[in-house]
């Protein structure tokens, strides 16, 4: 089933409410079934998509959610405001057992909660949310388990591929901490740069550069500046090096989010500026500041959140004026603007791109009528290119995007 065609406008789908605070993070998972939510009175409703009804809400932190990501589609990882990182194994067959008493109905947090499968001490003072990558480097892997691994955690890395997580350090704002999960251990720190005073640490990503294969890091800051930093080979492997490629400074007011399109290539800013800039990452280091490839001057000031889609074709930003714009990554033109909160968009999601289910050719050969209902329901939850948004309001809409 096809989603629309770029001329056709968005449509808004659906609205799910249940928080009774302002939504701060989204995230869909598990092939677009299910999408998760966090507040800021720090509870996660898991939502399945195919009946728009809560699988599953519990009281995940003590401060508000920052940030939410999936592992391998059965674990969400969660960031808090009580600077605690928590893993919670959410397979399908979990979800059954759990609370689905929606905040909103909530007479306090006892409520029964996923198995929680790790919790970590990260920074959250900087308003600045977690990044994460898959950790291709069998080196560290290698190095990390050999230190008193337990039999568990050889079994966890088996069977979960291992991650490399980033958050800002906690008492160096400039800086950098990257975290091996499941180990839990720090496995590098980047350092702030002295010579340069660009404030805390405001938005981060992670991953493995192309087509250099390197770790690379693309950090925005309070005074809207970025930087790129490259990890640079070294034969000595429990010392990680790292280089800065690029700087630049396309804001006049703090960096509020920043996304990275799936070649690897380029990066895309957002700010409490009404710009939004494209960058593209050098494969070797830039000596003079670095110029924007393309900007825009949006007229739209505090673009909280900004998200690129897994095609690489439309990334969007939520906004404080109440809105998700949707723009084009190659001209950075607005496409479409979603408007139906009466209060300020602090969180959005995209649902990732996936090749036609299998389902669309399974429900024409289904036994019956409602195995045939239920196929058609989750192929169109496949297929459909999705987009959430949450507002402070405590409301979710969904839309369908291109």
């Amino acid at each position: 089933m096809p989603s629309q065609t770029a001329s056709t406008p968005p449509i808004l789908s659906y609205i799910f409410r249940g928080h009774t605070s302002s939504i701060h993070a989204l995230h869909f998972f598990s092939s677009n079934h299910y999408f998760a939510s966090g507040d800021s009175e720090g509870w996660i409703v898991i939502w399945r998509l195919t009946t728009r009804r809560p699988a599953a809400a519990w009281k995940a932190h003590d401060g508000g959610v920052m940030g939410i990501k999936d592992w391998n589609g059965n674990r969400l990882i969660t960031h808090g405001r009580d600077h605690k990182l928590r893993i919670w194994q959410v397979r399908e067959e979990d979800l059954d057992g759990l609370s689905r008493v929606l905040p909103v109905d909530a007479k306090g947090d006892e409520s029964r909660q996923p198995w929680l499968v790790h919790s970590m001490d990260v920074n959250a003072l900087n308003f600045c949310a977690f990044a994460v990558c898959a950790d291709s480097d069998r080196g560290t892997q290698t190095r990390v388990l050999a230190q008193d691994a337990t039999d568990a955690e050889v079994v966890e890395v088996a069977e979960f591929k291992p991650l490399l997580l980033a958050a800002p350090n906690g008492l160096d704002q400039g800086g950098v901490d990257i975290f091996h999960l499941p180990s839990e251990q720090r496995v590098s720190k980047l350092q702030s740069d002295m010579r340069a005073n660009t404030g805390m640490v405001m938005a981060l990503r992670i991953f493995y550069g192309q087509p250099t294969g390197k770790l690379t890091l693309v950090v925005g800051y309070e005074d809207g500046s970025v930087a790129v930093y490259v990890r640079k080979e070294q034969n000595v492997m429990p010392v990680w090096i790292w280089e800065k490629v690029m700087a630049a400074k396309p804001h006049t007011q703090p960096v509020l989010s920043l996304g990275v399109l799936p070649s690897g290539e380029s990066f895309i800013t957002s700010s409490a500026d009404a710009t939004v800039a494209k960058f593209g990452i050098p494969s070797m280091k830039m000596e003079d500041q670095a110029q924007a490839e393309k900007t825009s001057n949006t007229k739209h000031a505090g673009q909280q959140d900004l998200k690129i889609r897994s095609d690489g074709r439309v990334f969007a930003t939520a906004g404080w004026d109440k809105n998700v714009r949707v723009y084009s990554t190659k001209t950075l033109k607005e496409l479409a603007v979603l408007q139906w909160h009466q209060e300020g968009c602090y969180a959005f999601a995209f649902a990732e791109v996936l090749p036609e289910a299998a389902a669309n050719e399974r429900a024409l050969v289904a036994g019956n009528a409602m195995d045939k209902m239920k196929l058609e329901r989750d192929a169109k939850v496949h297929n459909t290119h999705w987009l959430v948004a949450g507002s402070k309001d405590g409301k979710i809409s969904l839309w369908d995007v291109y």
